[in-house]
């Protein structure tokens, strides 16, 4: 049986992402002796903050397929469905780490609560992902 969930972009992780582009740029402005460094190296965190927002708003809603009985996951995302019959879970108590691996490319994804429609999904999702690992290991 396959599952599908939606993963939609993750408001913590954008604020944890902007946070640290905050801190970096005040120890730049505190530690950054020559003025002109300084402000070239503030514009620098500056642009890769605003890429790194617009990189994870533009994802948009992605859709997870799992196919245990296949072993593989599809993702789709604009549409465009792509498969991995690879993948890797790193999970912690808060978060888990999904990588997925291709011949041609590989993608990483931090699931958290929040970038899904309920904290069951979620839960669903992990259990799943767990259940999966379990009979390919074996």
């Amino acid at each position: 049986m396959q599952e599908i969930y939606r993963i939609h972009p993750s408001n913590s992780q954008l604020v944890l992402t902007l946070g640290a582009h905050v801190v970096v740029g005040l120890a730049i402005a505190t530690y950054v002796t020559p003025s002109w460094l300084m402000f070239g190296s503030l514009v620098l965190v500056g642009l890769l903050a605003l890429r790194e927002t617009r990189e994870q708003l533009r994802l948009g809603v992605v859709r997870l397929k799992l196919n245990p009985a296949a072993a593989s996951i599809e993702l789709e995302q604009g549409g465009q469905p792509y498969f991995y019959g690879k993948y890797k879970v790193y999970a912690t108590r808060w978060f888990a780490i999904l990588k997925l691996l291709s011949k041609h490319e590989s993608r990483t994804f931090i699931l958290n609560p929040d970038r899904f429609d309920s904290t069951q999904s979620y839960r669903q999702l992990r259990f799943a992902l767990w259940q999966m690992e379990q009979v390919n290991a074996d």
